[in-house]
């Protein structure tokens, strides 16, 4: 079947052959989405559904700029090293998961169920410090980046990767204390 998408342009209706229409800024501007703003360009992808993805393609350390501040708030973890630190799972848990939706038109959701996204709206300069200084920093077990799982909180004690997620066998996802809001936790 042939897919198109109709779309104003200055109050005239055009169609557009294909699943996809790319959107890029004057240089110099952002684009912006729902009320967010966003770096590089957004894609807008016809899925099977016959719905829209609304898609924002730009390079990997400008995704992370807003990543790491909706992951890890530089305002509530006001901590370089550990910003630093949420930088390179973003980073690593993001090159090992490139292509996931694949036939949505895109590589990874801006929701919890991926890594939570938001954009150029949600950029910190503390944040933006922290991506800067590991730039192109990840982590590799066996010559490719780990399944860098990780979680906002994780009431004390995280978990083996193969309780949470049976057959994920992975030497570096074993439980360990997790101290939450500077508390101590003490294994008896």
């Amino acid at each position: 079947a042939r897919v198109s998408l109709r779309v104003l342009v200055g109050g005239t209706e055009r169609s557009i052959d294909g699943r996809q229409l790319r959107l890029a800024p004057e240089p110099g501007a952002a684009l912006a989405f729902q009320g967010r703003s966003y770096r590089g360009r957004l894609s807008v992808f016809v899925n099977e559904r016959g719905s829209l993805n609304v898609i924002n393609e730009l390079p990997l350390e400008e995704y992370l700029r807003g990543v790491v501040p909706m992951e890890m708030g530089p305002e509530v973890y006001g901590r370089l090293e550990a910003l630093k630190a949420q930088a390179v799972a973003a980073r690593t848990y993001t090159l090992r998961n490139l292509n996931g939706f694949n036939a949505e038109g895109y590589d990874l959701c801006a929701t919890p169920r991926c890594q939570v996204y938001g954009g150029r709206t949600a950029e910190h300069p503390l944040s933006d410090r922290a991506v800067a200084e590991t730039a192109d920093l990840v982590l590799i077990h066996d010559g490719r980046p780990i399944e860098a799982l990780y979680t906002a909180t994780c009431g004390g004690h995280t978990e083996h990767a193969h309780v949470v997620f049976p057959g994920k066998q992975s030497p570096y996802l074993r439980a360990v204390p997790c101290p939450e809001s500077g508390e101590t936790v003490f294994a008896g």
